[in-house]
């Protein structure tokens, strides 16, 4: 029950409490219940700050307002800012001239320019008017200063030439291109011809070509170049070993291959059981034949394959090296010369 009525706002009195009666009869809902008993109306926070939070919202809508005005601002020097713009002074000032309107006479008037004011127009301005009631002329009634003057009206011949103008100016002509480009073409001046004659006089029949000299020149120099790279010791050689031919090389690896064959019909005539002593050597000298001729296979079926050099064979080789050297300087220091 306390913890009911301390839940909806009701204040427990105490035990000794000599009002209890009368706050069981009277409740007291709280602070507020006793402002409004006391004819006080509470201050509505909720209403105090919506209407704090709309303020705000309205001073930063205003703020940025300025803001973009003042970004907007037209630049303007410093020492101009304190300037007021003339169009205000004008606009301002009280002797600003208004011209008079003309003065027409309404329809079924009686009042009618006489003949003395029509031959005094005519005449010029030393003319009198020939009645005071009628208004002198505009002209007189102007005064010197800020008089706004009206453009003349333009008559009925300026105006269709002037419509005549403009349509020639918005009409827009087709242009031939392929017209202007031959007239172009025409107009220009005529290249001058060059005489291939004078050329042809002074070129012979062999000219631009390579004399034959230096053509077998070049085709000694190819061969020599081909023979020393040739000659030259390669660099994947081993010391003391020469490249085998590419010819010798292949009959060899055929014999090679044949020699295998033969052993492989030598292993399948043994017999299935091996048993005898004769049986178990004559078996294991054929595996290693095999063994044998399968890594020499291996090593000639290379790309290069370098053999030892026999004794004989430097010493002639030496000798070719240097003949082929000695050829090569004599035709190098012919061509110096030459």
């Amino acid at each position: 029950m306390a913890a009911t009525l301390a839940a909806n706002g009701f204040r427990m009195r105490n035990t000794n409490a000599s009002d209890q009666v009368a706050a069981v009869l009277n409740p007291n809902a709280g602070y507020r219940e006793e402002l409004r008993r006391k004819g006080i109306t509470p201050k509505d926070y909720e209403r105090a700050n919506r209407l704090l939070v709309k303020k705000i919202q309205k001073d930063k809508r205003e703020q940025r307002v300025k803001e973009e005005l003042a970004r907007r601002e037209a630049f303007k020097l410093t020492k101009f800012k304190a300037v007021t713009p003339r169009v205000y002074e004008y606009e301002k000032s009280d002797d600003t001239v208004k011209q008079p309107r003309h003065e027409f006479l309404r329809p079924r008037s009686s009042r009618a320019p006489s003949a003395d004011a029509t031959d005094n127009q005519k005449h010029g301005d030393e003319a009198i008017p020939a009645s005071p009631s009628v208004t002198p002329p505009v002209s007189s009634q102007r005064t010197p200063g800020k008089v706004r003057m009206k453009a003349p009206t333009p008559s009925l011949e300026e105006l269709e030439a002037r419509n005549v103008q403009l349509a020639k100016m918005t009409r827009k002509e087709p242009t031939d291109y392929v017209n202007a480009n031959a007239w172009e073409v025409i107009r220009k001046t005529p290249r001058r011809l060059i005489d291939d004659s004078q050329n042809q006089s002074t070129v012979h029949d062999s000219f631009g070509r390579l004399p034959k000299y230096l053509i077998e020149r070049r085709e000694e120099w190819a061969r020599e170049e081909e023979e020393r790279r040739r000659n030259a010791p390669d660099p994947d050689c081993p010391p003391g070993m020469m490249l085998m031919d590419e010819d010798e090389r292949l009959r060899t690896l055929d014999v090679l291959r044949q020699r295998l064959e033969q052993a492989r019909r030598q292993v399948n005539a043994l017999p299935l059981r091996i048993e005898t002593p004769s049986q178990i050597r004559r078996k294991n000298a054929l595996d290693a034949k095999l063994e044998e001729i399968e890594d020499a296979i291996k090593v000639f079926d290379r790309k290069k394959v370098y053999v030892a050099i026999p004794p004989a064979m430097s010493e002639e080789q030496d000798q070719q090296r240097s003949m082929v050297r000695g050829r090569v300087s004599r035709s190098r220091q012919g061509s110096v010369a030459a």
